[in-house]
């Protein structure tokens, strides 16, 4: 016998209205007074649209707590005291769900005849791919039976976006034996500016098929700048974070784990992956630019040709260096420090700068004495953000392409800080040279 609990529908709450038919699951959010406090505190907004996905026909029923966790994954950003889910949801996901969420509180809505969803012994992983250079490293490294799911978002007249060159890669490694799946969703019109409103948003048709698909994790093409904060100010201890706590134990309450295969690989090592896999090579960072014909105009086309060119002249285009006069790209640039400094730094290195004269008023900001060769190594204390059943063969795969660290360079990425040399007067002097460089320019 059913026995639902506390459904407190008088709550003032941010609250989820679910409509399912086969093929389609639309979203919409009624929100109360401590939402719009919350949210007019935030540097964007939460647009009031209907969040859709287009979803396999033939899929019939989803688990209410994948219901509940795909929920928590768009609106969590934006909830002021209370979230109201869709539907009730089983008591251990209720539990877990409220052990790491703080800031506010899930409405006491629970079906104790709901079965928590477990791990599927005899799944598959999934991967949340996006076509990427990181991504489709990350699915190189990867069992061949893992299903790649894109999140196809619709195009819009004044968007930069363009999503051509993806889809062909999704079409070329399904035809190489891939599972590949395409979900439609226009999930990023819940932010103003449009964007995910969390970080793992873009896993939210991964979690909402993962049933459906037989997946026991979902993975992701996350990697070492990103996960351990190489390349900004100090080393991050990743698994004691925040981060790793709150999504590695929402997706184990729904029965999959985070797989993490490429956290210990920075950018350079999936641009090396990238050159020597068949299935890595058809990444493509650029997300303007059609197939084969990226933009040369955004900071992932001037970050990844510079990276493929001080790794290889043969491989990278020698004419990065005109992004220079982007906009966009002098900003990123003038940022202190820079995203991903080290990647710059690491290419800049690498360059013959007498040959650039351009480069030369960065590098002059850039720690540019820093051994930066464990950027091309494997920084194997990663092994275990992917899940056990999964590590050596992901080991395997890994050392395929790239060497493991030595003991040094572990200690290298352990002690990363960059606060000395962003402190420095001569960083400090470069760094308001280059400002007056770009205005000269412009």
């Amino acid at each position: 016998m059913k026995q639902i609990i506390n459904r407190s529908s008088w709550i003032g709450s941010m609250r989820a209205i679910l409509d399912f038919t086969p093929g389609r699951l639309e979203l919409n959010f009624e929100r109360d007074s401590t939402d719009d406090e919350r949210i007019e505190g935030l540097r964007y907004s939460m647009n009031d649209t209907t969040i859709y996905f287009n979803l396999p026909e033939e899929l019939s029923e989803i688990h209410p707590d994948l219901l509940g966790l795909a929920t928590i994954l768009l609106c969590n950003q934006f909830t002021g005291d209370y979230l109201q889910l869709p539907r009730p949801i089983s008591r251990r996901f209720y539990e877990m769900a409220s052990g790491v969420i703080s800031r506010y509180k899930l409405v006491e809505d629970i079906d104790e005849d709901i079965e928590p969803i477990g791990v599927n012994s005899n799944g598959r992983p999934g991967l949340c791919f996006s076509g990427g250079v990181d991504s489709s490293a990350a699915l190189a490294i990867l069992p061949a039976r893992t299903v790649p799911v894109f999140l196809n978002r619709p195009l819009e007249q004044d968007s930069l976006y363009d999503s051509h060159a993806p889809l062909a890669i999704c079409k070329m490694i399904a035809q190489s034996g891939y599972d590949v799946n395409i979900v439609n969703s226009n999930l990023e019109h819940i932010r103003n500016p449009l964007g995910f409103p969390t970080d793992l948003a873009n896993a939210i048709p991964c979690l909402l098929l993962s049933q459906y698909l037989e997946l026991d994790s979902i993975a992701f093409g996350t990697i070492l700048e990103s996960a351990y904060g190489i390349g900004h100010e100090h080393f991050i201890d990743y698994g004691k974070g925040s981060h790793w706590k709150f999504y590695g134990t929402l997706f184990s309450a729904v029965g999959v784990e985070l797989n993490l295969p490429t956290i210990g690989i920075s950018e350079v090592g999936t641009a090396m992956i990238g050159m020597s896999s068949p299935i890595a090579s058809l990444g493509q960072s650029c997300i303007r630019g059609s197939w084969k014909k990226p933009c040369n105009r955004c900071w992932k086309c001037f970050r990844k040709e510079m990276l493929n060119f001080a790794i290889d002249e043969n491989l990278g285009s020698p004419e990065f260096w005109r992004m220079l006069d982007v906009n966009e790209i002098q900003v990123r640039l003038s940022a202190f420090p820079i995203s991903h400094e080290n990647v710059i730094a690491y290419s800049m290195q690498r360059i013959e700068l007498e040959r650039h004269p351009s480069l030369k008023p960065i590098a002059a900001k850039l720690d540019m004495n820093k051994n930066l060769g464990f950027l091309e190594k494997w920084y194997s204390d990663s092994i275990e953000f992917v899940p056990d059943k999964y590590r050596n063969y992901v080991r395997s795969k890994i050392l395929d392409f790239l060497e493991p660290a030595t003991f040094e360079e572990e200690m290298e990425v352990k002690s990363w800080d960059m606060n000395p040399h962003l402190a420095s007067t001569m960083a400090i002097r470069a760094q308001d040279r280059l400002i007056s460089y770009w205005q000269d320019l412009n």
